[in-house]
């Protein structure tokens, strides 16, 4: 049995009473890193949005002197281990993408060195299901290469709404070209919250590809009610936590909740036990990435609930393994600044 490990995830406390949405710049960055370690999580997952957070350098991809603020702004206690790949084109300019891409996973090693694993966000919506073993094919060089950079590196396929691989056959398509890949380096990093753009599909999925996932998946949580855009017959206009247009920003992933909300449908209990059972991580444990894409509160209260209810409920591990009691003391007791 592998024991699950949380992880934080940067936008839990990047799309916080930010100026815009996804906001990698380094004192959000130091956010993330404060607000899940007075939780007692010890590693976080960060976008590659990270080296260049406002894109100012196109051509190299990487902005130095931003980066070395952002480096010097993470606890020593906090290790930078996953990251998260943007698209860029893959589906439509592989070729591209894949110097794109490997360019940035060279910046993203060279700055942290406990870097382990990267997600790889989809084709958009457009890609078609015969662009999949394309897809996967330049996938596997990415993975290739960065097994040269750092053995035991994986990059896991993350299905997400909204892209070309939202249900339960596109996911399909895209687990079925990975696992005639075979490559110990390319595996799936599910997130359990985008999981149910499979519908009622989503448990039979996981069951037939969880031996795919290795070091990594998101923890999502999801309360169909709230969203307008992928609630379908379950949105309750007047339970929409932002009653906005969806295209203003805040309202997009708005049935992402807190997975301590006690209205949740995912079924973590059903899908942790499968993770320890099946999963194939490179090392002796798997990480779960906590990851609230609209915080409804201070990320600290975010990651505080979250981590509460995972280790108490659910058995998983934090960095520092502390009680209930130390938790809340660091949260409210202000010894992290």
């Amino acid at each position: 049995m592998q024991p699950i490990r949380a992880v934080g995830q940067a936008i839990t406390s990047t799309n916080y009473t930010s100026p815009k949405l996804f906001d990698f710049n380094p004192g959000k960055v130091r956010d993330t890193a404060l607000n899940f370690l007075a939780a007692g999580v010890t590693e976080i997952e960060i976008p590659q949005a990270v080296i260049d957070p406002n894109k100012r350098f196109p051509e190299t991809g990487i902005d130095k002197e931003t980066l070395a603020e952002t480096l010097a702004g993470i606890p020593e206690e906090t290790k930078v281990v996953g990251t998260y790949l943007g698209a860029n084109g893959i589906g439509s300019d592989n070729r591209k993408y894949l110097e794109v891409q490997t360019r940035a996973l060279g910046h993203l090693m060279d700055a942290f060195p406990d870097l382990h694993y990267a997600m790889l966000h989809p084709a958009g919506k457009d890609a078609g299901l015969e662009a999949v073993p394309g897809i996967v094919e330049t996938y596997a060089k990415l993975a290739e290469f960065a097994d040269t950079q750092r053995p035991g590196f994986q990059l896991c396929f993350h299905n997400h709404y909204d892209s070309s691989a939202e249900n339960a056959e596109q996911v399909s398509a895209y687990l079925e070209q990975i696992e005639a890949a075979a490559l110990p380096t390319l595996r799936w990093g599910p997130d359990t919250g985008h999981c149910h753009g499979m519908g009622g599909e989503m448990m039979a999925v996981l069951k037939a590809y969880v031996h795919l996932i290795g070091n990594a998946f998101h923890i999502k949580a999801r309360v169909p009610a709230f969203d307008r855009l992928h609630g379908a017959e379950a949105y309750r206009k007047e339970r929409d936590i932002w009653n906005n247009e969806a295209e203003h920003g805040r309202g997009l992933y708005s049935g992402f909740v807190n997975v301590a909300d006690p209205e949740i449908e995912t079924p973590f209990g059903e899908i942790f036990s499968l993770i320890r059972a099946s999963a194939q991580p490179a090392r002796d444990v798997v990480l779960g990435a906590v990851e609230i894409d609209i915080p409804r509160q201070h990320p600290r209260l975010e990651a505080l609930c979250a981590i509460l209810y995972l280790v108490n409920v659910h058995g998983i591990e934090t960095g520092l393994n502390l009680s209930n009691d130390q938790i809340v003391e660091r949260v409210f007791g202000g010894r992290i600044q």
